[in-house]
């Protein structure tokens, strides 16, 4: 859809809409913006850190899939996203709104998952946990197998995905051993 059609369709001229929006990627990613806002905004994305640790994991992974990740959009703003990498002010634009988005993301993760906050591999874990959702997004791309074991093998990865949520929560809560003192040489050698 171009941004005259958008405009049409909107009750709108192009004028008006390309004074908010400089181009069809800005507003497409406001758009994708606001959709995943309002799914956080919900509270859909986040369970409550009362749950049970596995039960919490496995929420937000589902959630995150469900609501951001599986959605045509997510595709459809990385379609955006690669056919403005030759318009450097959309791309700053567009930059500008994923550091947001990724701030409020890792607080929300860092929320739901109070075990990780003093884990020193913290940051490292959620964007390992983004990473691989981004992917499973991604490999939409490229629907070669049939829907029903694509979904299989997705819902094979969320499990994957939630138990190494588990187990980093677990490492870090777990109390720390105490370091044996090593043993000093005797003094008669």
């Amino acid at each position: 859809m171009s941004i005259h059609e958008l405009a049409r369709t909107a009750g709108m001229t192009s004028g008006a809409v390309q004074h908010h929006f400089e181009s069809k990627a800005v507003l497409m990613m406001q758009v994708l913006g606001e959709l995943i806002q309002s799914g956080v905004d919900a509270g859909e994305l986040w369970p409550a850190e009362t749950l049970p640790l596995h039960e919490r994991a496995s929420a937000f992974v589902n959630a995150a899939w469900q609501l951001i990740y599986a959605q045509p959009r997510f595709v459809a703003a990385w379609n955006i996203y690669l056919g403005t990498r030759n318009q450097p002010e959309v791309l700053a634009q567009i930059a500008s709104l994923r550091i947001e988005l990724g701030e409020q993301m890792e607080a929300g993760f860092f929320g739901a998952f109070p075990e990780l906050e003093n884990a020193a591999d913290r940051h490292a874990v959620v964007g390992l946990v983004f990473s691989a959702l981004r992917g499973l997004g991604l490999l939409q791309l490229f629907p070669s197998t049939a829907e029903e074991v694509r979904s299989e093998r997705s819902q094979a990865q969320l499990a994957c995905l939630a138990d190494l949520i588990v187990a980093h929560c677990e490492a870090a809560a777990a109390p720390r051993k105490p370091r044996k003192p090593s043993r000093a040489p005797s003094a008669r050698s």
